[in-house]
């Protein structure tokens, strides 16, 4: 009893970093995971059958054009592309007649990050990953045999109008009378992360078309620079849905969304509330606005790309007449007062805030980040607003970490009559439990005592791992120049985790002990070695925050063992 109580100081402050990296399973999906979108039947007819599922999921995947769609003609037989950028205070766009597509989209506020370079080498965040043509974010498709429209795979827009806030593209075929015209508007928004666009379909036949329309996010994987979730500088790029309440994929034990592996896609409907490219610290969203019902496709390709996609039910359009749905897209960091202003076409909150996962522990992480912004405020530096965040927590947690020294203080007055214990039954180990639990009752002393306390701070101790982890707030904001330059990445120099390794030593070498001397330095150098390890590749925000908590600890330690140790007596019996 006596050994696993010692141990248990040690399995408390690390078992839950090590569950979260390796352990935790996963929740099972409530989405289909056959591939395509073989569920979209449902929204366009009833009563399809599964043949004809088949050929739409199939449709759907290929565009449902004929070979002819797919190939790309050489340059020269092809319209000079031409761009077009549309720009606020907070982002610039660039779109492209090659598809009317979004080329790229970069935010100035924000520094791409290279940790080979300083931030003020790097040029501005860019949400576009992809470089591939038919592949580039807000193409459009249409699914099923039925559909009387395509949209050639390599297709050529044509500008029709531009301004600075504002451009619309077409594509027709002025030769055919029976193809029908397609109009994409996109405009942005002044001092704002959004962006609309708006799909007009006019059918120019004597016949009535039938449509159904796919628009498209592609991103290219990121680059995977470490494996398990400590350690990776940024969260993998995500194809994510909502439909509902539930996100898809489901969120995985590291607060991220899980990786889909190449060839794996799933789908959901009808209730889309948006479909996006996530990343740890920004999201590129596209949200219906003109859909009750839709159906979400998302998808990891096996040449490393990965698609998000949102489908609308069908709509017959008769001769002469045209059909308009409209879109909102969200491109920006995931600031969750951002997140929240985006609403459905309803009105209703979209719920991108979903995007930022924070795990079980949310009700703590949304009052802490609150609480660090307000510091924030008036500090106007995060790191410090850190150490203040830190303080404050300390006090609140004061109480429990009384009781946690006491029961410890208590353990340690009790070492020389377990020792005379284990001297006389030490060859008996029913015996010796029995007279240890005799002595920790006459004693009223509780042998899990130190180790409860620090069980009950673990929620937040994970709540604020994860909003450190997850907070955009932190991206890039520095600490010390030249140093810490970037709160939400790890230490470069290591030199806070190796400080954080000595404060702990530190630590363990005040704290009383019931251990023996064997046992007691095995808990003084594994413990300390076994903290630096973990956060060697964590972000610094959330070491600094440890190592700050050591040290408070410490003194808080050191004024325990002057007006309480020395004052102590244990009676024995």
């Amino acid at each position: 009893m006596d050994k696993k109580t010692l141990l248990a100081i040690v399995i408390c402050v690390g078992i839950w970093l090590v569950w979260t990296m390796f352990f935790m399973e996963t929740p099972k999906d409530t989405a289909s995971t056959d591939g395509g979108v073989s569920q979209a039947g449902k929204i366009s007819d009833a009563s399809s059958t599964k043949a004809e599922k088949g050929t739409a999921n199939k449709a759907a995947k290929e565009n449902g054009g004929s070979s002819e769609y797919e190939k790309e003609k050489p340059p020269e037989q092809r319209p000079e592309e031409k761009t077009v950028i549309l720009k606020n205070s907070v982002m610039v766009a660039t779109f492209t007649s090659r598809g009317a597509a979004l080329k790229e989209l970069l935010l100035p506020e924000y520094k791409e990050r290279d940790e080979k370079k300083k931030t003020e080498d790097l040029g501005p965040e860019n949400l576009i990953s992809i470089e591939k043509e038919e592949k580039l974010p807000l193409t459009i498709r249409f699914r099923g045999e039925k559909s009387s429209f395509r949209i050639k795979k390599y297709s050529d827009w044509e500008i029709i109008s531009k301004t600075e806030k504002d451009v619309v593209f077409r594509y027709m075929d002025k030769s055919d009378q029976t193809v029908p015209t397609i109009t994409k508007k996109f405009s942005i928004k002044p001092d704002s992360y959004v962006m609309n666009m708006e799909v007009t379909i006019e059918n120019r036949s004597d016949s009535s078309a039938t449509e159904q329309i796919m628009v498209d996010l592609y991103a290219m994987y990121a680059p995977s620079v470490q494996t398990g979730c400590a350690g990776a500088p940024s969260l993998p790029r995500t194809p994510m849905c909502m439909n509902g309440e539930n996100v898809i994929p489901s969120s995985s034990g590291c607060g991220s969304a899980t990786q889909m592996k190449p060839g794996e896609s799933k789908e959901a409907e009808p209730n889309i509330n948006w479909t996006a490219i996530n990343e740890q610290y920004f999201v590129l969203a596209v949200i219906p606005l003109d859909a009750k019902e839709s159906v979400c496709h998302i998808e990891a390709m096996k040449d490393n790309s990965l698609v998000s996609s949102v489908m609308y039910p069908e709509k017959v359009i008769p001769p002469g007449a045209s059909e308009t749905h409209e879109f909102e897209i969200f491109a920006g960091p995931k600031k969750m007062s951002l997140l929240r202003s985006v609403k459905t076409g309803s009105g209703a909150d979209a719920k991108l805030s979903a995007t930022v996962d924070y795990g079980w522990f949310s009700f703590l992480c949304h009052p802490m980040l609150w609480l660090l912004k307000i510091f924030y405020s008036f500090l106007g530096n995060y790191g410090l607003a850190i150490i203040l965040l830190t303080i404050v927590i300390k006090i609140v947690l004061l109480p429990l970490t009384n009781k946690s020294m006491k029961s410890m203080a208590e353990m340690s007055k009790l070492k020389p009559l377990m020792e005379e214990l284990k001297k006389k039954y030490g060859d008996d180990k029913q015996k010796l439990n029995q007279e240890m639990m005799e002595l920790y009752k006459t004693h009223h002393v509780n042998p899990m005592g130190g180790c409860f306390p620090m069980l009950l701070q673990m929620p937040i101790w994970i709540a604020l791992y994860r909003m450190l982890y997850s907070s955009v707030e932190l991206y890039q904001a520095p600490f010390i120049p030249g140093w810490l330059s970037d709160l939400s990445f790890k230490d470069p120099y290591y030199i806070l985790p190796v400080i954080l390794g000595a404060a702990m030593f530190l630590q363990q070498h005040l704290s009383p002990t019931s251990a023996d001397s064997q046992q007691a330095k095995m808990m003084k150098y594994l413990m300390p070695a076994f903290m630096t390890f973990i956060m060697i590749n964590l972000p610094s925000g959330l070491v600094l925050y440890i190592l700050i908590n050591s040290v408070l600890s410490i003194f808080h330690q050191m004024y325990y063992n002057k007006k309480i140790l020395n004052t102590a007596v244990v009676t024995e019996s």
